[in-house]
């Protein structure tokens, strides 16, 4: 047995998968290692094979696609969205209730910091369901103040 638990001549194959200008290939590669003694010492010598195969892709019909563009419509629309407050400050309005639907750009909030009052916008589209916070309160940097489904 030579270096590393090899026998002499061993090949050692991978696979790997690699796309190439859009068609998909399964790429074998075989590591062929020979060891050879001379005077001054050993010599190893590396050799590599590759072995490439086209992968056909694999025929989805309509309806399976559709079932899945709903899925994922579904997926989306039931996620819940947190809403953060960007900065320290007091809230002075709330200008939403839960259950009201709401878009994104929409105001939600009026709230003071650093002596000005700011209108915190929706980042997303959905229905307010849930308010964490009431007029008058001190909100941190972060702090979840509504989600929104």
């Amino acid at each position: 047995m030579a270096k590393n638990g090899m026998e002499r001549g061993k090949k050692m194959a991978r696979k790997f998968k690699v796309v190439v200008n859009g068609k998909e290939y399964i790429v074998e590669v075989e590591e062929i290692r020979e060891e050879k003694k001379k005077a001054t010492g050993k010599k190893e010598e590396v050799k590599q094979e590759v072995k490439m195969e086209e992968r056909k892709p694999e025929r989805v019909s309509s309806e399976a696609v559709s079932n899945t563009v709903k899925e994922e419509k579904k997926e989306i629309s039931e996620k819940v969205h947190e809403v953060r407050a960007p900065m320290a400050g007091i809230v002075l309005r709330i200008l939403v209730k839960v259950g009201q639907r709401v878009g994104i750009g929409d105001p939600l909030i009026i709230f003071e910091a650093m002596k000005m009052e700011n209108e915190l916008q929706s980042e997303y589209s959905g229905m307010v369901k849930e308010i964490l916070i009431k007029e008058g309160d001190n909100i941190e940097t972060g702090q979840v103040l509504m989600r929104i489904g």
